[in-house]
């Protein structure tokens, strides 16, 4: 057995129970069953991001500082009170409401992760199979939430007739249970004795983010193609519901499927990347998401469902790859502080984004608002992947001077 499997094999477990989310295709029908408008669907939305914008920094301070095992604990028990209150609301205040405290978990859980587990693989000195290893984490994940949306829709469809509430309900359960599994982990041996203060250590980790080239590009790169697959998100459901006419069942088959094929992809995504190397890598996502939303807005048909594994395969793979390009770049330190700058810029510009992609899809419809999505974030990405391609170059050249040099 090689070193760290018992450890890695515990961290597969608990991301298996923590992501048994039935919720998944149900929760934007639920909030626009109550709203009857895709702008206020949007405005929901932001509220669980703006709070974001105000904990994450903080999360990710205390992470680097009191350690990934403790805000990971946290964050999962606010996340599945969150669900909760989520399914048990009725108007847009209480879903406002109840998406701050489900932002406030995902905070503390998005600074404990990805950082947790690269620690724990620097220890057992097997940080070089991050992306492999992570990448069997959300095939787990993936796996798990499609038995959970199969079992969501057949639970709406049959048992408690239209009573899709009850997937947030009984998945804030399970949340809450498996949460539970966090305190098995074992906190990677890391030194936090941090003699600077919060603010010096924010300082370091924003320096870290906008002196290194390389990782700028990257941050902003993934803040584009996550943007644009999560938008669809938001609208996926009530897409195939309204747009579509799916019944509750059949969506949640979709959503499993979609999930077991991400699982997949996830699976391979170490593989992958060492097959594409880093620029096809990160070319293939931008590719995916444009091409999937060029289509979207061309076919009106329900064949055009299809055109989602594409994007759930950019959802699964762009978390891995770009995540251990990432990581690479920096200490343990100051990880879950960069993680946490990410993900806040990433909400900024969410935030500026949505609620216009609401009015857009109020006024003009879905299949409209992915095209306007394709034509904005195609320029963006192909500019940014130039930008990360010298970088790429300059780095490999830099590394053949070096052996030249040692010879």
């Amino acid at each position: 057995m090689a070193p760290g499997d018992d450890r890695i094999r515990m961290y597969y477990i608990f991301k298996a129970v923590t992501s048994f989310s039935m919720w998944i295709p149900f929760w934007t029908i639920w909030a626009y069953e109550s709203l009857h408008d895709f702008f206020l669907l949007t405005v929901v939305d932001i509220a669980f991001w703006t709070t974001m914008i105000v904990f994450q920094i903080p999360a990710g301070l205390l992470g680097d500082r009191y350690g990934r095992v403790r805000v990971l604990f946290v964050g999962q028990a606010l996340w599945a009170i969150g669900i909760l209150a989520f399914g048990l609301s009725a108007g847009l205040w209480q879903l406002f409401a109840s998406n701050i405290v489900w932002a406030v978990g995902v905070c503390f859980i998005v600074s404990g992760d990805t950082p947790f587990l690269y620690d724990t693989l620097l220890e057992v000195k097997r940080s070089s199979e991050f992306i492999s290893i992570m990448a069997k984490g959300y095939a787990v994940m993936a796996v798990s939430n499609a038995v959970a949306c199969l079992a969501g829709g057949l639970m709406v469809e049959y048992l408690f007739a239209d009573r899709i509430d009850l997937t947030l309900i009984f998945s804030a359960i399970a949340v809450l249970g498996g949460s539970f599994l966090v305190l098995l982990l074992r906190e990677p041996k890391v030194d936090r004795s941090h003699p600077e203060s919060y603010r010096t250590q924010l300082s370091v980790g924003w320096n870290k983010v906008v002196t290194t080239r390389a990782i700028l590009v990257l941050i902003v790169f993934q803040i584009v193609i996550e943007i644009a697959a999560y938008v669809m998100v938001v609208f996926r459901g009530v897409y195939m519901s309204d747009e579509l006419d799916l019944e509750y069942v059949q969506i949640g088959a979709f959503f499993a499927g979609f999930m077991l094929f991400g699982a997949l992809i996830a699976s391979q995504a170490g593989k992958i990347e060492q097959r594409l190397g880093e620029k096809n890598s990160l070319l293939s996502l931008q590719i995916m998401i444009v091409s999937s939303f060029v289509v979207i807005f061309l076919v009106a048909s329900p064949i055009v469902i299809l055109m989602q594994l594409p994007i759930y395969a950019v959802q699964y793979l762009q978390g891995p790859v770009i995540g251990g390009y990432i990581n690479r770049r920096v200490d343990s330190q100051h990880r879950s502080t960069v993680v946490a700058i990410a993900s806040l810029l990433f909400t900024i510009f969410l935030t500026i984004i949505e609620l216009p992609a609401g009015l857009v899809a109020s006024a003009w419809g879905i299949r409209n608002t992915m095209m306007i999505l394709a034509l904005g974030c195609a320029p963006i990405g192909f500019y940014l992947l130039a930008l990360w391609n010298r970088e790429v170059d300059a780095s490999k050249k830099t590394k053949r001077q070096r052996v030249l040099k040692d010879m």
